[in-house]
């Protein structure tokens, strides 16, 4: 399901994938929640609050635990980590080398 969201959103948006990604994983999976209380509701027999508080749990949970997390770890997974190896110095090596000797004089 992320993966096919994920190439949506990419087919559909041009800048800020991923806040769009999270936010519509979010919205999908609490209203797959909110639906899967309105069913558990209608199945039990339950009291009004008892009602209202399955709904809004299962869709709490649902799209907090699958829809925010799940599209994070998704996210963390898929997208590319930027290496700090392969990024050049902004201080030259002599620079370095006479900072680390005036520091080590200390």
């Amino acid at each position: 399901m992320y993966q096919t969201l994920w190439n949506s959103i990419n087919k559909q948006v041009k800048n800020s994938h991923a806040a769009t990604f999270l936010a519509v994983s979010l919205i999908s999976w609490t209203t797959i929640g909110l639906l899967t209380g309105f069913l558990i509701c209608m199945i039990g027999g339950m009291s009004f609050v008892t009602k209202v508080t399955v709904v809004l749990c299962s869709g709490g949970y649902t799209g907090l635990i699958f829809g925010f997390f799940g599209g994070i770890l998704y996210l963390y997974r898929t997208e590319p980590r930027h290496s700090t190896d392969s990024a050049p110095s902004q201080v030259p090596t002599v620079s370095q080398i006479s900072l680390n000797a005036k520091t080590a004089a200390r």
